[in-house]
């Protein structure tokens, strides 16, 4: 009881600041030109001193297995920010946010399933599909570049089915190694990709720019103090999600992202009307009701899961 009572208070203040961190990440995508290769270099190279923590305490994985299960919790957590990003540039973020959040808790629930032999209440089971629902429904698009259906969106679900493959193999690890052991390994192999990415012609043009780039490159640089504040704001909200995996279901933590999304309509409805020329998206007649259902779902989830 004592566990269930932390859970869920900590993976709601997670989401609120993750909606506010997918405002914030569609309007740097968009204003500041920033590429989406760049963009997970920026979330993935601020992880790489996590491993600094290694020599106290955290306990090195016992089989081989077991890094490779570690290592694919970071790889896809990585690969799964390069999709979300491109998806994000192809949509309106407060729908391309409900897919994902919609996408996540679907897949997870299968393969958690599968892989973890993790195993419902009816009534649990009952409010996951109701938030799933809630998030699906405000999901489709109908703006000045869409109407339904559009790549950003496939984009999106294969960023769910990409992120859930992280979050279950993430599971895995907090409850064979513990959150601090666990955490610790798969989030360093996140820093690990943001290393790799130097690689990236991109990124390098960006950080190392050499004499016929710097104008072109003055932008990003410029925003970097901007993107890193966005990026630690980040890891804060995705520390709390994966503490709450870590002591919870990890579908049910994962299905509460449709409080996110209430936050983040709420955030993007408040700014496009008051702030329009920092952050502006329009609404139908059609997509207010359909908000407002998904709240209403949103809400019966919650009250079916405390």
């Amino acid at each position: 009881m004592t566990t269930y009572i932390m859970w869920l208070p900590v993976a709601l203040c997670a989401y609120v600041v993750l909606a506010v961190v997918s405002v914030l990440d569609k309007y740097i995508l968009s204003n500041t030109r920033t590429k989406p290769v760049l963009f997970v270099f920026y979330s993935a190279i601020f992880v790489l001193p996590i491993g600094l923590l290694i020599p106290f305490g955290v306990s090195f994985p016992a089989t081989p297995m077991d890094w490779i299960i570690e290592a694919v919790a970071g790889i896809s957590f990585a690969l799964g920010l390069w999709v979300m990003y491109i998806g994000i540039l192809e949509s309106e973020i407060s729908h391309i946010g409900p897919l994902i959040g919609a996408a996540i808790p679907f897949f997870v629930l299968i393969l958690s399933g599968i892989f973890l032999g993790e195993e419902l209440p009816f009534q649990k089971l009952l409010a996951v599909f109701i938030l799933i629902a809630g998030s699906l429904l405000v999901s489709f698009e109908k703006s000045k570049k869409h109407n339904g259906w559009h790549m950003g969106m496939l984009w999106g679900i294969l960023a769910g089915l990409i992120f859930a493959v992280s979050h279950v193999a993430s599971k895995y690890a907090y409850t064979a190694y513990g959150f601090y052991g666990g955490f610790v390994w798969t989030r360093l192999w996140i820093g690990v990709i943001g290393v790799l990415l130097l690689f990236s012609p991109a990124v390098r043009k960006s950080i190392f720019p050499g004499k016929a780039d710097k104008k072109s490159v003055a932008g990003p640089k410029k925003n970097i103090y901007f993107v890193a504040a966005n990026k630690i704001l980040g890891v804060v909200g995705v520390v709390g999600v994966q503490y709450a995996i870590a002591i919870g279901s990890v579908t049910v933590v994962n299905a509460l992202a449709g409080v996110q999304y209430v936050f983040l309509m709420i955030i993007v409805a408040l700014m496009s009307k008051y702030t329009p020329r920092i952050f502006k998206e329009d609404y139908t007649r059609r997509e207010i009701a359909m908000e407002i259902i998904s709240i209403l779902l949103i809400g019966i989830g919650l009250a079916l899961l405390v």
